[in-house]
């Protein structure tokens, strides 16, 4: 028997109905009733109520009743109750919901039915990020340490959330949770990787990295990052980038030999050695290093200097797949003035074993190969190596030297390219047909535009002004925006006055992009009129 739970008005505007709620409980509670037509018609009511009317509902339902609709083999049933109960537990208060129901949903994350644990674990991690604080029994706390065993990967994903968003050192406190958590870690490789992932979360905290660290649950951190899994390599050297940043996180990685170990692993021809998996672990090894550098450019370049030399090497005589690694590298450090700044040292000719005359920093070692893959008949790489160029050669925002300091380092840099820049990658990149490289060379343009130097550059090539200042109607949106974008640089320029001519100026001035929009009340607003 069915309950009827189509409650409308006049209007035809649903609200809620104490009355139905009342008898769907009934029918829930006494035997010989149809559960699944019960559970449907609930289903069907409550999505039609408002978030108010449902939040209503589900503090006057007994979720307990529902919850017993899981003790059963049919699917159909199954299904029912799980929907029902996604939409009651998202509603209600954390708190309120794990006082009053604990007991349930850790029998429910017993079910023998992976989707009861997925769906029930799924709704715990969304109650706990928005509130972290409530009291989770610790029976319960264990049950959820548990799924992290399951062959199901959606029960385990959902579990690593889920515990993600436990308070991280009271739960390390709790000895029956650290025993559930020191046994799983020792039944294979697999599961201990989702534990780390849950750990190196948790480390985030000084206090919660002391406690993993004297429980022993980093035992074998080390062994694994040279675990022969190479999949299992992978994700626990992903995962161990967020902790290195951070500089507790560094000096621990440190003193248990991860960096060293991760040290040795890095190679710049990875195919020369007996694994061939290591091929493929190599750009991973080279990410978490970059990401390091990122926040302590000097310390790693004086106390790891292969990294650069890994770099440098694979630009020369890398395979494609790897020079990209490398291209991405550079720009990701290139990124950040302060790795400018740091890693502007003239050391790096004889560290990277710099076959010039000359005395070069990093940057300008870095330049003179992209320079030679971005005029190389190759097009794979070319995007990424003019983006890498602009990287080096613009200034980045943020806390500063002097501008002048700043110009005149961008300028040294750019000077490594050799034989007519200008000409061999900007207005070579700016006329093929290919939408990246294209896109690369004005970006790479744009950057010109913003220094006094880059505009005495751009004064010297009137034909690639010529593609600046041409409207062609077949331009992709990103190039016609670049297009406005340098006018509107060389426009506003304080200096652009002095560097380029008259009539360049005059052409400026007098651009169909800027008389279009001459009438903007703001700077801001001219942008986006421009690119329309």
């Amino acid at each position: 028997m069915s309950v009827d739970l189509t409650a409308v008005d006049g209007n035809n505007t649903h609200t809620l109905d104490t009355n139905l709620i009342a008898l769907a409980m009934h029918k829930l509670s006494i035997d010989n009733t149809n559960v699944t037509d019960v559970l449907t018609d609930c289903n069907i009511y409550l999505t039609k109520l408002n978030r108010c009317d449902l939040l209503k509902s589900a503090n006057l339902m007994d979720l307990n009743l529902i919850f017993d609709c899981l003790n059963t083999t049919d699917q159909t049933q199954i299904e029912m109750s799980c929907a029902l109960l996604q939409k009651l537990l998202s509603v209600l208060q954390p708190n309120h919901a794990f006082n009053k129901y604990s007991a349930s949903i850790e029998r429910a994350i017993h079910h023998p039915n992976d989707t009861v644990k997925s769906t029930i674990l799924s709704e715990l991690e969304k109650m706990l990020a928005n509130d972290n604080n409530v009291d989770i029994q610790v029976d319960l706390a264990c049950t959820i340490v548990d799924c992290l065993t399951s062959s199901d990967m959606t029960v385990s994903y959902n579990a690593v959330k889920c515990l993600k968003r436990f308070q991280s050192v009271e739960t390390l406190s709790s000895i029956p949770i650290l025993s559930k958590l020191q046994i799983i870690m020792a039944v294979d490789a697999k599961i201990r990787t989702r534990v780390y992932d849950i750990l190196i979360h948790w480390a985030k905290s000084v206090d919660a990295l002391a406690l993993i660290s004297s429980k022993g649950l980093f035992t074998n951190l080390v062994k694994d990052i040279t675990y022969p899994d190479v999949m299992m390599q992978m994700v626990t050297i992903q995962m161990l980038i967020p902790l290195s940043i951070t500089e507790y996180g560094f000096d621990y990685l440190n003193s248990i030999g991860i960096i060293s170990g991760l040290y040795r692993l890095l190679s710049s021809n990875p195919k020369e050695l007996d694994d061939p998996s290591v091929v493929i672990l190599n750009p991973i090894v080279l990410e978490f290093f970059i990401k390091v550098t990122q926040v302590r450019p000097l310390f790693i370049f004086t106390t790891y200097p292969k990294v650069f030399v890994v770099i440098y090497e694979v630009l020369k005589e890398g395979d494609d797949s790897l020079v990209g690694v490398a291209i991405n590298a550079i720009s990701t450090l290139a990124s950040s003035w302060e790795c400018k700044m740091l890693l502007d040292n003239p050391s790096a000719s004889t560290i990277l074993h710099y076959d010039g005359d000359d005395e070069l920093d990093i940057w300008s070692i870095f330049i003179i190969e992209l320079n030679r893959i971005a005029t190389s008949t190759k097009t794979e790489l070319k995007a990424g190596a003019i983006q890498a160029i602009t990287k080096i050669i613009q200034i980045e925002n943020g806390e500063l030297s002097s501008r002048s300091d700043m110009i005149e380092r961008t300028k040294k840099w750019y000077k490594q390219l050799k034989d007519n820049p200008l000409k061999n990658i900007v207005h070579a990149s700016c006329i093929v047909p290919f939408l990246n490289i294209q896109q690369a060379g004005y970006e790479m343009l744009q950057a010109l535009a913003e220094q006094p130097w880059g505009q005495e550059e751009i004064n010297k090539c009137s034909t690639l002004l010529d593609l600046v200042f041409k409207d062609c109607p077949k331009d992709p949106i990103p190039i016609k925006d670049l297009k406005k974008m340098i006018i509107k640089t060389l426009l506003e320029s304080n200096t652009s006055k002095n560097t380029m001519s008259e009539e360049l100026l005059f052409r400026i001035q007098h651009s169909e992009a800027i008389k279009s929009n001459e009438h903007a009340p703001q700077p801001d607003v001219l942008v986006e009129n421009m690119s329309i």
